[in-house]
């Protein structure tokens, strides 16, 4: 079955498209794919791990980029009742469609925020009065290097680094869903004074790694941390 074209609309300089083919949606962004429902397992271990990774019992996340609603439905699934989270998205017509759409059932009636906006400048927003978050989490493009919209070109730089660090309290965690490795953006992050470390992330049946997870501790990572959670030190 062909996909079927169900909405467009601009971000930027950039067009957005909304498909659908079974009840599965996909997101393009100038025809390139940038989230597909059929294939949503970097999602599931990215709220999954913020999740895990939260050093706090009841935790204050902030999750950059909605997409298609996996990552928000993972990050409730284990935090249970647990902790307050914030969804910044850039799009309207993504909000929208979530809320006509693609937002997944298995998200239920958990409790959360979505503010229409850059996460860097909600982010910033947030620590006005001092670090605001336990974990920031950002699922906006492809990886560290912009796609969805050319200005998320500031959230990998580093002085995007230093105000995501800003807005972490001091033990707090950023993470960041990459479908490639950057060297560079590793350098920026230890430059900005996080300890950095990778999770590979699998498909089922394959070897090698589909995706990877960039965690970014705005501490040193606690003994036995990484092991514990399948991490590799940078």
């Amino acid at each position: 079955m062909a996909w079927v074209h169900m909405d467009s609309a601009a971000l930027g300089d950039s067009v957005l498209d909304l498909y659908e083919r079974d009840g599965v949606y996909m997101i393009r962004v100038d025809g390139w794919e940038l989230m597909n429902g059929e294939y949503h397992e970097s999602e599931d271990r990215l709220g999954e791990l913020a999740a895990q990774l939260a050093r706090r019992p009841d935790p204050d996340i902030l999750v950059g980029g909605l997409g298609l609603g996996f990552t928000l439905a993972s990050l409730h699934r284990h935090l249970g009742a647990a902790g307050r989270v914030t969804v910044a998205e850039l799009s309207e017509a993504v909000i929208r469609w979530f809320d006509r759409h693609t937002k997944p059932r298995t998200l239920g009636d958990h409790p959360f925020r979505i503010r229409q906006g850059d996460v860097l400048a909600v982010a910033a927003e947030g620590s006005a009065e001092g670090p605001a978050f336990d974990v920031i989490l950002l699922d906006v493009d492809n990886g560290p290097e912009p796609l969805s919209a050319a200005g998320n070109a500031a959230l990998y730089g580093a002085d995007g680094l230093g105000t995501l660090r800003q807005a972490l309290k001091a033990d707090g965690i950023l993470m960041v869903w990459s479908a490639f490795e950057d060297p560079e953006f590793v350098g920026r992050a230890r430059s900005a004074g996080f300890s950095p470390a990778s999770l590979p992330v699998f498909r089922p049946g394959r070897a090698e790694p589909f995706h990877l997870v960039y965690v970014l501790s705005a501490s040193p990572f606690r003994p036995g941390e990484l092991d514990r959670f399948g991490l590799q030190p940078l």
